[in-house]
């Protein structure tokens, strides 16, 4: 049980970190109308996937990291490849949105290489952590992360009108737009990260399902803020308008004043897990592999590498065609990643 809260928190931790980055806008830029089925869709097929990479794992030493160990050698080195060169294209994204983001709104004379540094040097040092120090991890960060979140969301909540948000008959636009493909990244990340893991009992992945079905309501809040405060007319042609909304909300009640300020600090937390169980999972899947391969995939090695392609990212609209280009490839590995893991539980049970 203790394990299926932990799992069940770091789903939810990673997830909101990923939210406010692209996740409104393209939702909200890819259709006039009816957001909430794009919404209910990428949620739906976010657990398909998680179904297929949990779903028969039982609370063994049986877990996805683990079958990745034991197979041949020539696959396993495939799949090492795939998944660091992969692993090494959403750090990147992460980490230069992020920082990009914190530059913006509250330190407009520091230096973008630095902003980077600082969040990448504070996940390596984590990253050397072992996966229950991780879990346990996420569990604190899920204390202080997930208060700020609630408080800056319902703090938005006398600013709302209900009519802005009509029409709701949803429309099939978004399929012919390529604003949408980041969404496959945000819906598939996160699962790529649960999927290793494990081993999850039956108790635990009841607590996982549950944080799967909470997080429809912070993918729903997150749309329909912005929605809710200036339209679509007002939200379309926004970049990142949840933050806008927080922005624009005083506070008289705390210490802090602006919104956006919980918002991003709870976001800075999400965003050392995502980036530390990255590079967490890149260097333990090469733990069986050559000394070469082993200083490739290391963490600092990975640290270096994505620094370097963040400093070639020149703004925000590179970065925007990156994450088009780049979602679709991250979704079609987690899908075959989670393909490979039902084929190798059916071929156990079958040796069974």
């Amino acid at each position: 049980m203790k394990q299926g809260i932990s799992v069940a928190v770091l789903f939810i931790v990673l997830q909101y970190g990923l939210l406010m980055f692209i996740f409104p806008q393209s939702i909200i830029q890819s259709q006039p109308s009816g957001h909430w089925m794009t919404v209910v869709l990428g949620w739906l097929l976010q657990g398909v996937l998680l179904r297929l990479l949990i779903g028969g794992f039982k609370e063994s030493k049986e877990d996805l990291l683990l079958c990745f160990l034991q197979t041949k050698t020539i696959s396993r080195f495939i799949w090492l490849w795939l998944i660091t060169i992969s692993n090494v294209l959403v750090i990147t994204i992460i980490i230069r949105g992020h920082s990009q983001l914190l530059k913006m709104l509250f330190l407009p004379n520091t230096p973008i290489w630095v902003l980077m540094s600082l969040l990448l040097f504070s996940s390596l040092c984590i990253s050397y952590a072992g996966r229950n120090s991780l879990l346990r991890l996420s569990i604190l960060v899920g204390i202080f992360g997930l208060p700020l979140i609630i408080i800056s969301l319902a703090s938005t909540y006398g600013n709302l009108s209900l009519n802005m948000i009509s029409p709701l008959v949803p429309t099939f636009s978004f399929l012919s737009e390529a604003k949408i493909l980041p969404l496959l990244f945000i819906f598939s990340h996160t699962i790529g990260v649960i999927g290793f893991f494990g081993p999850l009992s039956q108790v635990s992945k009841r607590w996982l399902w549950g944080a799967w079905s909470v997080s429809l309501f912070f993918y729903l809040i997150i749309v329909y803020i912005p929605l809710g405060m200036f339209g679509h007319e007002g939200a379309a042609p926004l970049r990142y308008p949840l933050i806008i909304v927080l922005d624009s909300i005083r506070v008289n009640w705390f210490f802090f004043d602006r919104l956006s300020l919980f918002y991003v600090m709870a976001v800075l937390l999400s965003t050392l897990m995502n980036v530390t169980g990255l590079l967490w999972l890149t260097r333990a899947m090469a733990s069986r592999s050559s000394r070469l391969t082993k200083w490739m995939t290391n963490p600092i090695t990975v640290s270096v590498l994505v620094l370097i392609l963040s400093l070639l990212i020149v703004n925000m609209g590179d970065l925007e065609k990156l994450s088009e280009w780049g979602a679709p490839a991250r979704f079609g590995l987690v899908l075959a990643i989670a393909i490979a893991g039902a084929y190798y539980r059916r071929q156990a049970r079958l040796r069974r």
